[in-house]
């Protein structure tokens, strides 16, 4: 008799799945077949194959800003905390490049990846705040500095200036931060 996977377990295989393949070449019962359940276990989740996407995008960048929290609260240091959380969240989301396209392709998708930028500039809001209040960061506004780094980071998950640039899209956002983090001019 075969065991069943507990609820937390089928969620993460298909959060593994939907990460890795996206949803554009993916039928329900693709999804079904691939995870070896009913169509209908599937349909308990989201209606459409869009919806179980983006349901899972969402539950994806809900973890990762945990984990940014998680680890910059590790730190007393303003500087080093703003460090910590912008790290920790390099596309710890793993999504895929093909992931990322069928994220992007959809005024629902780029919804739900604007919302997890926005959430995420807004932590680092109240950083900057600290860092300034600590003494360790230069005064500057920091909702300017975040939406700099907003703007930043829609061009930055364009596919077409990741493959132009050669970069993933983890390596093109740490090199961006470290640019914001210790600047361009030698010291």
């Amino acid at each position: 008799m075969a065991k069943r996977r507990s609820e937390q377990d089928f969620m993460q295989e298909l959060t593994d799945l939907l990460r890795t393949e996206g949803i554009s070449n993916l039928t329900i019962a693709d999804i079904a077949q691939r995870l070896h359940c009913s169509r209908r276990r599937i349909y308990e989740i989201a209606s459409t194959k869009e919806e179980l996407f983006l349901s899972v995008c969402q539950r994806v960048f809900n973890a990762t800003l945990d984990k940014g929290y998680a680890a910059a609260s590790k730190e007393t240091d303003a500087a080093k905390a703003i460090s910590a959380y912008m790290r920790a969240a390099l596309n710890a989301s793993g999504l895929s490049k093909i992931a990322l396209i069928d994220l992007d392709s959809s005024a629902e998708g780029r919804a739900v990846f604007d919302a997890y930028q926005i959430a995420r500039i807004r932590g680092l809001e109240s950083m900057i705040e600290e860092g300034v209040r600590q003494g360790v960061l230069v005064q500057h506004n920091p909702r300017l500095v975040s939406e700099a780094i907003l703007g930043a980071a829609v061009r930055l998950r364009n596919q077409q200036f990741l493959t132009e640039t050669g970069f993933k899209i983890g390596d093109a956002f740490n090199e961006f931060y470290e640019i914001i983090l210790n600047g361009l001019l030698k010291k």
